[in-house]
């Protein structure tokens, strides 16, 4: 120490410098050290801890397990159309975190929910492809697809075939609308639904000449001028039932001729035309079809039955009709129109009242169990002359006719219509009345009277009355000229029930 003493000031304060340099420097370099081991450190941590969640995340993922699904046909696997498939099946995830499950057929879903309970809905109703598929010939597909919240999914394939259809072997009644891929109906089907044509014009014409005298409402009047009209303007043409699909109705019309089933067509488009509802009915037992129309109720039945007898002069003759049962469980009442084999409606060929097969065909655009019934009330129950005599009356002199309206068939007429026609076929005046039978003994005693119609001093005159009264009425033709007279009266009868 005492040798520094020696030193020169400036030297000390040097050297302290450096010193402290020296110090300085070390101190920092060490604290970057740190910095970067504690840095270096801290990347291996966060390293580390990326890892290990990815490692949790495999984990999990490889603890995950895929939704379960069964399915299995319960029928046989194949079939003849319509082919309808019976299956169980089941869907569920072990983890409990199912997202969906799907029914397909042929890879369309035609169900789907998130859990077995869904799947089919409170409301749920197959669609009509579904349906479909079992109808139409070969192999199809049915799966169950399920997937849950981390994308796994399973599904289950199992196939069926449907197998060309089993002909009709068995005797009965068939209503073919309702049996497709089923023959003959297939066929019969095929051939039939485009005939029934209520739109075409030159059917709407037909019907519209038809009813001309009863236009209106729909009505069993109506029904009676459609038979009469195809019987009177189309006439049979033979072509073998069972070698050739009935002609459009518009054929038939342009060349008037037609055989049983293209008169069947024919008579089903007019009445559809006008309002009502028909069917075909095809009969191979006798080599025979023909048209039915709906009637509604028995009354309606009733009605027409009794306007046929009268209308065609063929009471207690046979008619014949079908009933059936709609899908409400109420019975339908269907009368036989058949211009071809019959001579009034309800008359067909014996043999074809109890066949071993009757196949029925109905309009396919129209919906089976919607039907229109004719009204009624105003059926005509024919237009008949009752009356065509001629007489000669003495001047001054007074000839009787009476008169008691047709005999109910077999319920009372609500009244008749009457179409007078008196004329003189000479010379000479009348004058005519239309009274009751006490009008009748007024008059027959000399007093006044009475009366519902009359005629005043005329050579020739027509009238019409009508007449609700269940008994006789009088017409009275008196000569009111200086000479003999001989004088004509027609009397044409129309009688109602409402």
């Amino acid at each position: 120490m005492e040798g520094m003493r020696g030193l020169n000031p400036a030297v000390h304060i040097l050297c302290f410098l450096l010193l402290a340099a020296l110090l300085f420097a070390g101190c920092c370099g060490y604290a970057d050290a740190v910095n970067e081991k504690a840095n270096e450190a801290n990347q291996a941590a966060a390293q580390n801890s990326g890892t290990s969640a990815q490692a949790a995340q495999s984990v999990a993922q490889q603890t995950n397990r895929a939704p379960v699904v069964r399915l299995s046909i319960l029928n046989d696997s194949s079939g003849p159309a319509p082919f309808y498939v019976h299956y169980s099946y089941n869907c569920y995830d072990p983890d409990n975190d199912l997202v969906s499950c799907e029914m397909k057929i042929d890879g369309r879903a035609f169900a789907k929910g998130s859990n077995m309970s869904t799947l089919f809905g409170k409301n749920f109703t197959y669609p009509q492809f579904y349906w479909a598929a079992q109808k139409e010939m070969g192999k199809h597909t049915l799966e169950m697809y399920a997937v849950d919240a981390t994308g796994m999914n399973s599904s289950k394939v199992v196939e069926f075939e449907v197998l060309k259809p089993l002909p009709i072997s068995k005797p009965g009644w068939y209503r073919c609308n309702g049996l497709p891929n089923t023959e003959p109906c297939d066929t019969m089907l095929e051939a039939y639904c485009s005939k029934f044509t209520p739109t075409d014009l030159s059917v709407r014409q037909a019907a519209a000449q038809a009813i001309s005298k009863h236009p209106g409402q729909f009505s069993i009047n109506q029904l009676l001028d459609i038979y009469d009209w195809v019987h009177s303007n189309v006439f049979y043409h033979n072509v073998p039932l069972d070698m050739y699909p009935p002609y459009n109705p518009n054929e038939t019309l342009a060349t008037k001729s037609g055989d049983c089933k293209n008169q069947a067509v024919l008579i089903a488009s007019m009445v559809e035309a006008v309002g009502g509802s028909s069917r075909v009915l095809l009969i191979p037992d006798c080599h025979h079809a023909f048209a039915e129309v709906y009637l509604g109720t028995d009354d309606q039945t009733k009605d027409l039955t009794d306007a046929i007898w009268a209308h065609y002069s063929t009471q207690g003759q046979k008619l014949n009709w079908h009933l059936s049962k709609g899908a409400d469980n109420k019975t339908q009442n269907w009368f036989i129109f058949d211009t071809a084999g019959g001579s009034f409606p309800g008359n067909t060929i014996d043999e074809c009242i109890k066949p071993n097969y009757t196949f029925e065909i109905r309009d396919c655009s129209r919906d089976a169990e919607e039907l229109n019934a004719p009204i009624s009330a105003g059926t005509a129950y024919d237009e008949r002359v009752r009356m065509n005599e001629t007489q000669a009356i003495y001047a001054g002199w007074t000839y009787n006719y009476w008169w008691d309206p047709t005999p109910v068939i077999p319920t009372p007429y609500k009244w008749c219509h009457y179409k007078l026609d008196i004329k003189s076929l000479s010379p000479g005046v009348f004058s005519w009345y239309v009274t009751d039978e006490e009008g009748y003994k007024n008059h027959d005693a000399g007093r006044s009277f009475s009366f519902y119609k009359s005629g005043e001093n005329v050579h020739e005159q027509s009238a019409e009355f009508d007449w609700d009264k269940h008994q006789k009425f009088y017409i009275l033709i008196k000569n009111t000229g200086e000479a003999s007279i001989t004088a004509n009266m027609q009397l044409a009868e129309t009688c109602y029930k409402g």
